[in-house]
């Protein structure tokens, strides 16, 4: 049986004549597939010397660098399973997380060693602590000296020495938030994702290698990718500890394309710009315009250094580009292509953006179902559940309940409950209205209400709150709080204070940029919040403040 794993093809890819090519470029630093397998062998011989159980849980608590993959790859060929970890998780976020996923090995960043350190005593599951200088290659300036001397060592070893772990029922764990903000672990086969991936592949390797159909085994997989003309470097300008970044590096690194990450903690458009064009960069991954405004800025500002010549595509996905930010990067690249998707981390891809805005057309495998579990007919006014079909997780890690809700067999066939509630048109294409649940997508981020609610409350001089996301032009949606309490009012109201109290407690994007004070927030008798209320309150706040 073939072994469709993402670790084993990058390491299949290494032995043919694909091996020198690119696999990652972070800044300057750049190494070939060769070169990877060989620095990922050194990683799994370390970790197999742990002797932890088969499918142990690794964690990642990197900013974006040439180790995050190189990482993903050695723990993956020791047979172990990739968890993100949120770089803005401190103190009890991150605690939580580590124990909730049974993260048995933390990978981090030096610049986390404090943040580390402060949780160690409270991790009950993890055993090893791996420190790494993400701007740094591994080996070349790894703070673990242990891991560092790992490398080194395998480095002297006859290849026939190390034997791989992998197999295509190994998991990959997506950390996705849920309806309280506490992660979920979204359990993915290798084997599955694999195979869900190529199917948005699938058109171009037909129409450059007229393949009709995934290849049977991991070897004809390998020959069809020896047969492509060359790589197309993959940029996500999203960090990879986000699902959609990491799943697309994944999918751009098993069709033997090479995965270019940029240095820095924030966004900056003109070092993207240089990058896309010293490096040839074929596809951009971003998330709206968050990103896409100041870099269709930076663009018009430099419109006479075709610093975008070499893309091909570009694809916008967890929030949707403005009409504004597509007509500047066609003004430069005329024949760019661009799409805004429809996915999550437990269903890739269900949805594809057409020249309208907030219209989309579904995949095959994509349903619209009534309350009834039945389709809804197009054309009519019911307002229908995304479902989306076809290769998808196995379930939430150790969340039998949560797994039921979301992961059902309707009609023989297994489909994931999306949460996105939308009208089918008469041609069949999806009008999308939002989320069934109250999260606030700001740049990208998901931000869920009652978590930032209970924060709120415990501070002295807030005795109720509800959070809600009012329109921002940047970031798509802004986190405001309304908040109540005696005596309390906006001339009297500690902003500062109560946004420090909550970074106590929460990473940086969930904290209240606004925060206004109300003297009822008018729930109902049984206590549910009225939320159209409140943000047509904040609204009219921002707008008089």
């Amino acid at each position: 049986m073939s072994c469709w794993n993402f670790a084993e093809a990058i390491y299949q890819l290494a032995q043919s004549d694909w091996g020198d090519k690119p696999a990652l470029i972070h800044a300057d630093n750049g190494i070939s597939f060769r070169e990877l397998a060989a620095r990922a062998e050194g990683i799994a011989d370390y970790l197999m010397d742990l002797d932890l159980p088969a499918g142990s849980h690794v964690g990642h608590y990197m900013r974006n660098s040439n180790a995050y993959m190189e990482t993903f790859v050695g723990a993956a060929l020791a047979g172990h399973s990739h968890v993100n970890v949120n770089f803005r998780y401190t103190g009890e976020e991150l605690t939580d997380l580590c124990n909730g996923l049974d993260i048995r090995v933390l990978v981090y960043d030096s610049e986390f060693a404090d943040i580390v350190a402060t949780i160690k005593p409270q991790l009950t599951e993890t055993v090893a602590f791996v420190e790494v200088n993400g701007d740094a290659v591994f080996g070349a300036g790894a703070a673990s000296n242990d891991f560092a001397a790992a490398l080194s060592d395998l480095q002297k070893r006859q290849p026939e020495n190390f034997e791989r772990r992998t197999s295509s029922d190994d998991l990959i764990l997506i950390a996705t938030g849920g309806t309280t903000g506490l992660p979920k672990g979204t359990q993915w086969r290798h084997e599955d994702m694999f195979r869900k991936t190529q199917t948005a592949t699938g058109n171009a390797l037909k129409m450059l290698l007229g393949i009709e159909e995934h290849p049977a085994t991991m070897e004809e997989h390998i020959a069809n990718v020896n047969r492509l003309p060359g790589g197309m470097p993959f940029l996500s300008l999203s960090p990879l500890m986000h699902g959609a970044a990491f799943i697309t590096a994944l999918m751009m690194m098993g069709q033997g394309n090479s995965v270019v990450t940029l240095p820095g903690k924030r966004f900056d458009a003109d070092i993207t710009l240089d990058a896309i064009k010293r490096h040839g960069v074929g596809c951009l991954v971003l998330v709206g315009d968050a990103f896409a405004m100041p870099l269709t800025e930076a663009l018009e500002r430099r419109a006479d250094e075709d610093t975008i010549s070499s893309l091909l595509m570009l694809v916008s996905s967890g929030a949707a580009m403005s009409d504004a930010s597509k007509s500047v990067f066609l003004k430069h690249k005329p024949d760019l292509f661009m799409l805004d998707t429809l996915g999550s981390s437990e269903a890739i891809g269900y949805g594809i953006s057409t020249p309208e805005a907030g219209v989309f057309s579904p995949l095959p495998t994509t349903r619209v179902l009534d309350e009834d579990l039945r389709d809804v007919v197009p054309g009519s006014d019911t307002i229908g559940m995304i479902y989306s079909g076809g290769f998808s997780p196995i379930g939430y890690y150790k969340e039998p309940e949560k797994s039921a809700e979301t992961f059902l067999d309707i009609d023989g066939v297994r489909f994931v409950k999306t949460g996105d509630r939308c009208t089918l048109r008469d041609d069949g294409m999806i009008v999308l209205l939002g989320r069934d649940s109250t999260v606030i997508n700001t740049g990208g981020e998901k931000v869920y209400t009652v978590e930032v609610e209970t924060v709120l409350v415990q501070h002295p001089s807030i005795s109720d709150a509800l959070v809600v996301g009012i329109p921002h032009e940047r970031f798509g949606k802004q986190v405001v709080a309304v908040v109540e309490g005696p005596a309390l009012s906006d001339a009297n109201l500690d902003v500062a204070g109560i946004q420090a109290h909550c970074r106590e407690h929460l990473a940086d994007y969930k904290v209240p940029k606004l925060v206004f004070a109300i003297d009822d927030l008018q729930r109902a008798p049984n206590g549910k919040p009225d939320y159209p209320f409140v943000t047509d309150y904040a609204l009219a706040q921002a707008a008089a403040n």
